[in-house]
């Protein structure tokens, strides 16, 4: 082969690596098109065995830290500033958000906001994210059943709830939902009552948007 063949195969192979390299980075980074969000859930459920279900509407907002995510599994990337239960809806009991406005036991629940967001990972091949998934802790609420057997506090330093966000192909977030196995809440205290569950699952799907609008999220690998 002649030098100059061999020097043009050499730049070929150069360039080609390059541009996989160069590829790769750009693709280790999220963007969303506000930082500020609010997620409803029309129906929020807290169960455990023997126990009645609780269902209440819950609407939390928030903000990201940055407009731009690093795909690092395990990093702050935000937080929730702002919490609300819709009490007077809830069935087969009550809960309160410890955000240091709502009624919990008699008394006004301490300010424990604001709470983690990290985070997790994704689903789906790249570039097609199929869903997104977030850590959600520090977080802490209390619960009353109707019958009184339990008025407890849940949520603890090593509670972590996956949040999963389905993402559409042009990039926005059409739903968010608890995800099963990882939607656990450990009991802190209980209050009142002769029995509360040591743990209680959480259950319900929700939609994501941009704060003070109704438009939704949008996430695009950059």
């Amino acid at each position: 082969m002649r030098t100059s063949l061999k020097l043009g195969v050499t730049a070929f192979a150069a360039t080609l690596f390059l541009a996989v390299a160069v590829g790769s980075a750009s693709a280790g980074n999220l963007s969303i098109n506000n930082q500020n969000l609010r997620i409803t859930f029309n129906r929020l459920e807290f169960s455990a065995p023997e126990f009645a279900m609780i269902r209440c509407p819950v609407t939390v907002e928030g903000s990201f830290h940055t407009r731009t995510i690093a795909k690092v599994a395990g990093s702050l990337v935000g937080a929730i500033t702002r919490s609300r239960v819709k009490q007077e809806a809830c069935t087969n009991g009550t809960a309160a958000s410890f955000n240091g406005v709502e009624t919990y036991n008699g008394t006004t629940t301490p300010n424990t906001l604001p709470w983690h967001l990290t985070y997790e990972g994704f689903t789906g091949t790249l570039p097609n994210i199929a869903t997104l998934r977030v850590l959600y802790s520090r977080f802490r609420f209390g619960i009353r059943d109707s019958s009184a057997v339990c008025t407890g506090q849940y949520g603890t330093a090593e509670d972590n709830v996956t949040l999963s966000a389905t993402r559409e192909a042009g990039g926005g977030i059409t739903g968010v939902e608890l995800v099963v196995g990882r939607n656990e809440a450990t009991l802190f205290r209980r209050d009142a009552g002769f029995a509360c569950p040591a743990r209680g699952t959480g259950n319900s799907q929700g939609t994501v948007m941009l704060l003070g609008t109704t438009t939704r999220l949008s996430v695009t690998l950059i």
